[in-house]
């Protein structure tokens, strides 16, 4: 498929366009809804950051590890020329669209990063499609890198979280 390159490059783009709504309404979203942080169950609020707490820079710097690591992951599937990481990445990606819709639907309200899920959707939906019609990867290397994918993004974004954590704490050990 030709156009191979272009769709592997282009969740880059939808990412970074998804986490900027995220990145612009991430304080102001949170402001406005303190009470749903005691309404989480306690396991996973031992792996979140404490929302209400995080800086905008610090919300930011966790967005931009994800970005770096999904860079290195599409040019290192690139220059490989195998895309089983970036399939893992993808459907991580695919996956997180539906749990904001899911918690948009759940809270019966707007939550950050929802807005532009929808396109984002339409955009993995594409890809998968793509990726189906031409064989590109088999249903079992689908499933397998979908769980594969699923399972590092979680860990990862509790990597990211607790760097946003002591970012703060650094920054808020400077200013005294």
């Amino acid at each position: 498929m030709e156009n191979l390159i272009i769709i592997v490059w282009l969740l880059l783009v939808v990412f970074m366009i998804h986490d900027f709504e995220e990145i612009i309404f991430f304080k102001s979203w949170i402001r406005k809804n303190k009470d749903l942080d005691e309404k989480l169950p306690k396991v996973l609020r031992r792996f979140l950051p404490d929302f209400n707490n995080l800086s905008t820079s610090a919300f930011t710097l966790a967005v931009a590890e994800e970005f770096i690591l999904l860079s290195l992951i599409i040019l290192v599937s690139v220059l490989l020329n195998n895309y089983v990481l970036w399939l893992a990445a993808f459907m991580g990606f695919f996956f997180h669209l539906f749990i904001h819709i899911g918690q948009g639907i759940v809270l019966k309200r707007y939550v950050f990063g929802l807005w532009t899920s929808f396109p984002a959707l339409i955009y993995c939906v594409y890809v998968l499609n793509e990726i189906i019609t031409n064989n590109i990867f088999q249903t079992s290397q689908i499933i397998l890198w979908t769980v594969i994918g699923l399972g590092l993004m979680g860990v990862n974004l509790i990597f990211a979280h607790k760097l946003a954590e002591m970012f703060d704490k650094r920054q808020a050990h400077l200013a005294e």
